[in-house]
């Protein structure tokens, strides 16, 4: 067996090189985004208004489930105990 059919061929090392240059052009990106907005502070306001709005990595089901499965445990709780939770401050 020959050392490149071990390794699967050229496919993988394309794709690292295309993630790779993918990964550069992001970091380049985003530091000319944050230059021009150092430059102007409405681009800065603009900056941070958008930089919440990009996710790379979301919230999996799992955890979304887990998050829920935890809420309702709480709530079981509060009614077991006879606790009730007022939304409105007491005055």
């Amino acid at each position: 067996m020959d050392f490149v059919g071990r390794l699967g061929g050229w496919e993988p090392l394309l794709s690292y090189f295309m993630l790779g240059t993918l990964f550069i052009l992001l970091i380049l990106g985003l530091a000319r985004l944050i230059r021009w907005a150092k430059g102007m502070p409405a681009g800065a306001y603009l900056a941070l208004a958008l930089f919440p709005l990009v996710s790379l990595f979301p919230i999996p089901p799992s955890e979304i489930k887990k998050l829920q499965r935890i809420k309702q445990e709480e709530v079981k709780r509060d009614q077991e105990s006879g606790d009730q939770h007022d939304d409105e401050p007491d005055d």
